[in-house]
């Protein structure tokens, strides 16, 4: 009888243990949870990243991850007029595609990732998958400027179907955006499939260019140097000090001429 109360106790002991380190787990768990902060921004795709438990304060880390926490509503990025340029030929290939989104003064996008009040930079990323070719949008915060640090904020399908001979092109936005499941910018041009070829045959050049014998196409991300101040002093020297004032003084013979006639 005895044996038995103590085993008993024993077990109470143990169970009592457990509990004690499930709890303790949990507390840990429910702290490290509070510590992930994440701010969403609403405007114009101005938006903060979640910042890392173990990152300094006020310190944001962006990395091509799903579980990047940001939130952009679609007219921060242009897709329908995106999918026009290619429609109509207004682009010759990917690279002339990506100076165009790029450009401030097409207006096609405002995309702020890191929320610094600077537009970010936007790569166009080419990846073949069989008889689709699939453009992502890769956009980098432009106060970080590394390679590896970017968020998927857009895709372009272009998708050859060799049974019905047209090329079907449909933009998308990512899991980023709000709306992005219900938001679909889709045409259709004829394509000649010969040999198991695809053959555009509507005569935009950026067709051919997407169907050409070449390598996959990833865009090269050129940031903004800093802007540099030059002082200008009065003295138009630069740097200050560096040139020599010469000063030349003229001296003036004065010459006395007296008319007239002098009286003793």
């Amino acid at each position: 009888m005895k044996q038995s109360i103590l085993s008993i106790s024993l077990l109470a002991a143990l169970a009592g243990c457990d509990a004690a380190i499930i709890a303790n787990q949990r507390a840990a768990a429910e702290a490290e949870a509070e510590a992930d902060v994440a701010v969403k921004a609403e405007a114009g795709g101005e938006a903060v990243v979640a910042a890392e438990a173990d990152a300094p304060e006020g310190d944001a880390k962006v990395v091509a991850d799903v579980d990047v926490k940001v939130e952009l509503k679609p007219d921060a990025l242009d897709l329908e007029t995106v999918t026009y340029l290619i429609k109509k030929g207004k682009v010759k290939d990917a690279n002339a595609l990506e100076k165009k989104i790029n450009n401030p003064k097409e207006k096609l996008h405002s995309i702020d990732i890191d929320g610094d009040g600077k537009i970010d930079k936007i790569q166009i990323v080419e990846v073949k998958q069989g008889d689709t070719i699939v453009f992502e949008l890769h956009a980098f915060p432009s106060g970080k400027k590394d390679k590896d640090n970017f968020v998927i904020v857009g895709y372009i399908d272009f998708t050859a179907d060799k049974t019905t001979n047209v090329l079907v092109v449909k933009a998308t936005y990512a899991p980023v955006f709000i709306g992005h499941e219900t938001i679909v910018y889709d045409y259709t041009t004829p394509i000649v499939v010969k040999n198991d070829v695809v053959v555009v045959s509507g005569g935009v050049g950026f067709y051919g260019w997407l169907y050409a014998p070449r390598p996959a196409y990833v865009g090269v991300i050129v940031w903004d140097a800093p802007s540099i101040v030059i002082d200008v002093h009065h003295d138009d020297c630069w740097p200050p000090g560096h040139c020599k004032h010469h000063h030349k003084h003229k001296h003036h013979k004065h010459k006395h001429k007296h008319k007239g006639k002098h009286w003793h």
